[in-house]
C-alpha cells in the first residue's frame, strides 16, 4: 500500500471547512510562500552588537584586503556596495564602512533555528540557502484566517525566535512567491493572488525574474522582450528557442499557473540517495565549465544507481560559491529514471534558478538523486508506454556503456561534453 505523502495527510488532517466556489477552490489550492531574511549575516551581527545598528556594515574580511563582500547591510548599499564586490572596491565606494569577518557557526545556526520556526506553520518547508525556505502553506493559512494573515504570523515568528526580520512572498507558484519577497524590501509581504499575478509582474523587467540569467537575457533581448510583459505575449515559439523547454513552464507560472512542488526534507528522510560532488582547484565563473561538469557528475552518479538496480525521482543540486556560501536545490520529477540525461537536463535547469553568468565564482558543484526505487519495489514504478521505444534504446545504450566500464575501467567511455575529473 502506498504511503500518503505530507501533502495528503496535511489535508486529511484539516479540520472541515465550507467547500468554497470553484473559482475560490482552484485559487486557494496552491499557496507557495517564499521566506527570504533581509540581509541576514549583516542582520546577525547588528543583533548581536546593537552598536553596529544605522551603520554600513560589510560582511567578508578586512577592509582594503583580498577577497569579495559576502553581503552587506542596507545602509552600506546606499552606497552601492552589493555582495560579489572586491572588498577593495567597497572600501573606496564606502569608506565609513565597518568590516566583519564571517562566522559561519553563528550564521548556521541561525538557519537551523529559522528552519525549525517554519517547521511550525507548513509540514512542507524546503530549504532553498541558508537564509532562504519556500513552504507549502495549502490548507495552512486558512487556519489563520488567509494568505496575509499567515504571512504575518510567520513574520512575528520569526522576530520572536530570532530578533530578525525577513521578507515574505505569498503566490500560486514558487516563482512567483520568490518574485514577490523582493518587492518590499526589508521587512515586506507582498500577497499575489493568482488572477493578479500576470498585472502584477507584468511591468517588471526580466532580470527580476529567477532562472533568467545573463545569455537568456540576451536571447530575449533580441526579441525585443524586455519585460514580463512582454514575456508572457511572446509567441511560444520563439520562447522556445529563446529558452528551451523551460520557457512554456515559465511563462505559464509568470501568467499565474501552479508550478512544481515543494519538497519537505521530511519526504526524503529515510531516502537513500546517490550522487557526485568536486570542489575545483581554482574557483569557477564559465557557465560552460560548470554544464561540462554537471554532466559528468549526472552520469557518474546514474552509473551507480544502475550497478545497484536503483531509479531516482529527486534531483539535488548542491552549490558552494567561493565565501563557502552553500545552496541545496532539488526538484521531483514527473516519474522514477536512472538516465545521466534527464537528470542532467534537471540539474542544468536547478542551476539556472540559482546562478547566473557574472555570480560570484564556484566552489564546488554537487548532483545526487534520492528518492530511490527499485523496479520490483512494492510503491511501483510506472513505465511511460508512449515513450518505451526511446527508453529502450536508451537502455541499451547505457548497457552497453557500464559493460564497457565493467570491462576496461571508468575512463573507457564517456558521455560527449563531460568534464572529466579523475
Amino acid at each position: 500500500m502506498m504511503r500518503a505523502s505530507v501533502r495528503e495527510r496535511l489535508r486529511d488532517d484539516l479540520p472541515e471547512r465550507r467547500k468554497p466556489s470553484r473559482r475560490n477552490e482552484a485559487a486557494s489550492e496552491y499557496v507557495i510562500v517564499h521566506v527570504d531574511m533581509d540581509a541576514f549575516f549583516a542582520a546577525i551581527e547588528e543583533r548581536d552588537n546593537p552598536s553596529l545598528r544605522g551603520k554600513p556594515v560589510i560582511i567578508g574580511g578586512p577592509k582594503g584586503s583580498r577577497g569579495v563582500v559576502t553581503t552587506a547591510n542596507y545602509e552600506a548599499r546606499k552606497y552601492g556596495v552589493h555582495a560579489g564586490m572586491s572588498l577593495t572596491e567597497a572600501g573606496w565606494r564606502c569608506p565609513d564602512g565597518i568590516y566583519v569577518r564571517m562566522k559561519g557557526g553563528k550564521y548556521t545556526a541561525a538557519s537551523v533555528l529559522l528552519m525549525q520556526t517554519l517547521r511550525q506553520f507548513s509540514p512542507l518547508v524546503e530549504p532553498y540557502s541558508i537564509d532562504e525556505a519556500f513552504l507549502d502553506g495549502t490548507g495552512c493559512a486558512d487556519r489563520y484566517g488567509g494568505p496575509e494573515a499567515y504571512g504575518l504570523r510567520i513574520k512575528q515568528a520569526i522576530r520572536e525566535h530570532l530578533n530578525l526580520t525577513a521578507s515574505v512572498g505569498i503566490a500560486p507558484s514558487r516563482i512567483v512567491a520568490k518574485i514577490a519577497s523582493g518587492l518590499d524590501k526589508p521587512d515586506g509581504l507582498t500577497v499575489i493572488a493568482p488572477e493578479r499575478v500576470a498585472e502584477t509582474l507584468a511591468p517588471l523587467s526580466i532580470r527580476e525574474v529567477p532562472g533568467i540569467g545573463r545569455v537568456s537575457e540576451k536571447n530575449l533581448t533580441t526579441l525585443n522582450v524586455h519585460t514580463v510583459r512582454d514575456l508572457v505575449e511572446c509567441p511560444e515559439s520563439l520562447l522556445a528557442h529563446a529558452l528551451g523547454s523551460h520557457g512554456r513552464d515559465l511563462r505559464a507560472m509568470l501568467l499565474g499557473k501552479p508550478g512544481r512542488d515543494v519538497i519537505a526534507l521530511e519526504e526524503r528522510a529515510d531516502d537513500k540517495s546517490m550522487g557526485h560532488e568536486h570542489t575545483f582547484s581554482e574557483d569557477v565563473t564559465e557557465p560552460a565549465v560548470l554544464h561540462r561538469l554537471l554532466l559528468y557528475l549526472c552520469d557518474r552518479a546514474t552509473r551507480r544507481m544502475r550497478k545497484e538496480c536503483y531509479v531516482g525521482r529527486v534531483v539535488t543540486l548542491k552549490l558552494r560559491l567561493h565565501d563557502f556560501r552553500t545552496f541545496d536545490h532539488q526538484r521531483k520529477l514527473d516519474s522514477w529514471t536512472d538516465d545521466p540525461l534527464v537528470i542532467f537536463q534537471v540539474a542544468r535547469e536547478l542551476l539556472a534558478e540559482i546562478w547566473r553568468t557574472g555570480d560570484q565564482p564556484v566552489r564546488l558543484l554537487g548532483v545526487s538523486v534520492s528518492g530511490l526505487l527499485r523496479p520490483g519495489d512494492p510503491l511501483g514504478v510506472q513505465t511511460d508506454l508512449f515513450d518505451a521505444r526511446r527508453a529502450e534504446t536508451r537502455t541499451r545504450i547505457l548497457g552497453a556503456m557500464d559493460h564497457l566500464r565493467d570491462m576496461y575501467g571508468e575512463k573507457i567511455v564517456e558521455i560527449a561534453g563531460g568534464l572529466h575529473h579523475a
